[in-house]
C-alpha cells in the first residue's frame, strides 16, 4: 500500500523542484533577454535530464549515510514532509531547496528511529552549505571586480556577444548540477522501493511538466525582484554556483543550486558601489531556508515518533 503512495509523491516532487529552482538555471538568461521563456526552459530541461541520467547515482552514498535504514514508510514520511515544505514556497514565490529540506527531514527521521545518520557527514554537509555560500560570495565579488577591469579595456560588443554565448552555457551546466544532485537525491530514496522503470518514467515525465507549468512566480523572484540582472553578474553567478554543487556533487553531498545561486546575485550586488541588491526579498529566502530546514527535522523526528514509538 505504501509503495502505491510513492508514485505520486515522486511525481509532484520532482514537478515542484523543476520548476521552482528553473528560476536558478536559466532566470539569468530570461530575464536578461538573452532568449525568450520557451527557449530558456528547454534548454534548462535539458540539462535537468542529462545530470540526472548521467550522474544523479553518485548521491547514493550521501542517502545511505543520511538513512541507515531504508524503508517505505521512513519514505514516505520524508517525501510528505518536503511535499508540504515545497507547496508553501511556492505559493510564497520562495525558490526552495529540496536538498536541504529533504536532507534534514531524513536526519529527524533517523534520530527518532533509532538508527541515526552518519553524524560525521551530517555535520560536513551543513557545515558545506554555511561556508560555501559565504565563499561563494566574496569569490563573486572578486571576480566581478576583476572581470569589470578587463571588459572595460576589451572591444564593449565582442564582450557583449561572448558572455551571451557563455550565459546558454552555463545555464545548461547549472541545470546539469540540480539533476545530478537534487532530482538524483530524490531519485535515489525510492530507488529499490518502487518499480525502477515506473519510478524513472515518472521522473523525466515530471521535469517536462514541472518545468513547463511551475516556474513562473521564481523566475520573476530570483531574475529581477532580488537584483536587476546584468550580462556579467548573471554569468559570474551561473558559473559559481554551478561549479559549488557540481563539487558537492562528487562528494555525494546534496547541495542547494538555489542557494548557491542566490549567494552568488548577492556578492554580484556587492560588487557594485551602488549597492544594486534588494536586501528585502533576500532576507526573506534566508529566513525561509533557515526555518524550513529546521521544520523539517522536527517534523521528521516527530513524524517518526508518531508512527513508531507511541
Amino acid at each position: 500500500m505504501l509503495e502505491l503512495l510513492i508514485y505520486p509523491l515522486l511525481f509532484v516532487l520532482v514537478a515542484l523542484v523543476s520548476g521552482n529552482n528553473l528560476s536558478a538555471c536559466s532566470g539569468a538568461i530570461i530575464s536578461g533577454r538573452i532568449v525568450d521563456r520557451k527557449t530558456g526552459i528547454s534548454i534548462t530541461i535539458l540539462g535537468y535530464l542529462a545530470g540526472f541520467l548521467l550522474q544523479g547515482g553518485l548521491l547514493t552514498a550521501g542517502l545511505n549515510a543520511l538513512m541507515p535504514t531504508h524503508s517505505e514508510a521512513l519514505i514516505v514520511v520524508a517525501l510528505l514532509i518536503a511535499l508540504v515544505i515545497f507547496i508553501i514556497s511556492h505559493l510564497m514565490r520562495i525558490p526552495q531547496s529540496l536538498s536541504i529540506t529533504f536532507a534534514m527531514s531524513l536526519v529527524g527521521i533517523g534520530l527518532a528511529y533509532g538508527k541515526p545518520p552518519n553524524l560525521n557527514f551530517v555535520s560536513n554537509m551543513i557545515g558545506f552549505w554555511i561556508l560555501s555560500s559565504l565563499l561563494v560570495v566574496i569569490l563573486v565579488l572578486i571576480a566581478m571586480r576583476l572581470l569589470h577591469d578587463s571588459l572595460s579595456k576589451s572591444n564593449i560588443w565582442n564582450s557583449v556577444r561572448n558572455m551571451k554565448l557563455i550565459l546558454i552555457v552555463l545555464s545548461f551546466l547549472t541545470a546539469f548540477v540540480l539533476g545530478a544532485n537534487t532530482i538524483g537525491f530524490l531519485f535515489a530514496s525510492v530507488s529499490g522501493l518502487i518499480n525502477a522503470t515506473y519510478a524513472m518514467a515518472i521522473t523525466l515525465t515530471a521535469i517536462f511538466i514541472g518545468s513547463i507549468l511551475l516556474s513562473k512566480g521564481e523566475l520573476n523572484m530570483i531574475g529581477s525582484e532580488i537584483l536587476p540582472l546584468r550580462y556579467l553578474n548573471a554569468l559570474v553567478a551561473q558559473a559559481t554556483s554551478a561549479i559549488v554543487v557540481e563539487i558537492a556533487t562528487l562528494f555525494s553531498m546534496p547541495a542547494s543550486n538555489t542557494q548557491a545561486f542566490t549567494a552568488s546575485l548577492y556578492g554580484a550586488g556587492l560588487s557594485y558601489r551602488t549597492r544594486l541588491i534588494r536586501k528585502r526579498p533576500m532576507f526573506i529566502i534566508i529566513l525561509v531556508w533557515v526555518s524550513t530546514a529546521t521544520a523539517s527535522l522536527i517534523l521528521g523526528y516527530l513524524a517518526t515518533l508518531a508512527i513508531y514509538h507511541l
